[in-house]
């Protein structure tokens, strides 16, 4: 292997994935490291995952700190032969694959820039395009900022506390050129306004403080960031199981004995979505108000909110799941929820979905109003199924009833495409004839 420097990037761990967190290096400065060795984990908005490492050599030089949040084909780390200087090398070594990563920035964008040196002390530090980014926004001199990153790098979270900390006049445009000498000046210049810190919440004695994790911080910025881009719309109906319900009778015991599973509601409920997405397409779209155009997607690829025992929610994807009966549904849910659980799903099985379905109904839920999951234009949450009296023809029976929730972009389409979509699951769910599916 040559004396050259290999700069190891922040990989692209799915199609609209554009950052990464790198929780945990799994080796450290010093270590060899072959090709394909497990290198470090790295948390995204969609999977969490372990990256191996695209080269043969030494682990020269961490750049990225544990923690530190970067865009995809950021340099992370270096590898090359022990004492090699660490200016990185564009070609592959010898013998080993390199790993190309899909970035959204150019090149040039990507590449590490030499600096004066900072208020550190030391040169030629690494600045990621996010941190030279907010620096160049904000009027930052970044000599003058200590980096708290591996090797004195300065990190996102140093820029943001020099911004937080500098004068609200500092951000201002320069000023006009002096006025002429016949114009008296001001005796005395005005004090810089400072902006107020944000207050910290109240602490009470009994109070626990606890840090929040990496998925409910993902989770946070998800669902404010869905909420702020869609016009949230919900609408719900009732449904009768009672038709249902009897098939499950009939047809459970088999069911387990041949899938190796209960046959419960949701593959049910699944297959009736599916169809009623061809019936009314634009509920299965997505929209780009930026370029005014919506997508229509002619196949379904049904996303399934999966619990993570209340540590968070995913959302691992069934593809195709409209050419699936239900028995395929059953299976290919179970299967994603499972690796959903496991962990052990692909950034490939975690994106992709063109609709969504939120299952709170085990949990005895009623009547939910969830968030839509971008770039989806819609979400239906499926709630718990419980026995109730019902009007059926002039007498009074007790039928397995619940209630379907349905949140929608009222910039895809309006209520009455949203009640017809829902009232055609409904008649799906009470009249179909489910046994020739299941026999």
């Amino acid at each position: 292997m040559s004396a050259d420097v290999y700069e190891v990037t922040m990989p692209k761990l799915g199609e609209t994935v554009t950052e990464g967190v790198v929780s945990q290096w799994l080796k450290q400065v010093g270590d060899t490291v072959a090709f394909d060795d497990p290198l470090f984990e790295v948390s995204t908005d969609k999977v969490d995952s372990e990256v191996p490492s695209p080269y043969d050599g030494v682990l020269l030089e961490i750049l990225v700190s544990e923690g530190d949040t970067v865009p995809v084909g950021t340099a992370i780390a270096r590898i090359g032969e022990p004492g090699a200087a660490s200016a990185p090398s564009s070609a592959p070594p010898a013998g080993a694959a390199a790993q190309v990563s899909e970035t959204d920035e150019p090149a040039t964008e990507l590449a590490a820039v030499a600096t004066p040196p900072a208020g550190n002390g030391q040169a030629g530090v690494l600045l990621s395009p996010v941190v030279r980014r907010m620096a160049a926004e904000k009027g930052i001199d970044l000599t003058a900022i200590p980096g708290s990153g591996a090797g004195g790098r300065i990190r996102r979270e140093d820029v943001e506390q020099a911004i937080a900390a500098q004068p609200a006049a500092a951000a201002l445009p320069p000023a006009a050129a002096a006025p002429p000498a016949t114009v008296p000046a001001p005796a005395t210049a005005p004090a810089p306004v400072v902006a107020a810190p944000k207050p910290a919440a109240s602490v009470s004695p009994g109070d626990e403080v606890v840090k929040l994790s990496r998925m409910r911080l993902i989770t946070a910025d998800l669902m404010v960031r869905s909420l702020n881009t869609s016009a949230h719309v919900w609408t719900s109906v009732e449904v009768d199981f009672e038709h249902v319900e009897q098939v499950r009778q009939r047809h459970r015991e088999q069911f387990k004995k041949t899938e190796g599973m209960s046959l419960t509601y949701l593959p049910f409920i699944a297959r009736a979505v599916c169809d009623a997405l061809r019936e009314f397409p634009a509920v299965n779209s997505s929209v780009d108000i930026e370029n005014q155009t919506m997508t229509l997607h002619h196949y379904v690829n049904l996303g399934i909110a999966v619990d993570l025992s209340e540590q968070g929610l995913v959302a691992p994807v069934v593809k195709n799941a409209d050419s699936l009966n239900i028995r395929g549904l059953a299976r290919n849910i179970a299967a994603v929820a499972a690796g959903a659980r496991a962990r052990t799903l692909a950034a490939a099985d975690m994106s992709g979905s063109t609709f969504t379905i939120t299952n709170p109904g085990p949990f005895a839920s009623y009547a939910s109003a969830p968030v839509i999951n971008q770039p989806n234009v819609a979400i239906l949450s499926t709630e718990g199924i419980a026995r109730r009296p019902v009007a059926v023809g002039d007498a009074i029976a007790i039928h397995h009833m619940s209630i379907l929730g349905f949140s929608y972009d009222h910039r895809a389409f309006d209520g009455s495409t949203a009640s017809l979509f829902l009232r055609y699951i409904r008649d799906a769910i009470q009249d179909r004839g489910w046994d020739a599916e299941l026999s």
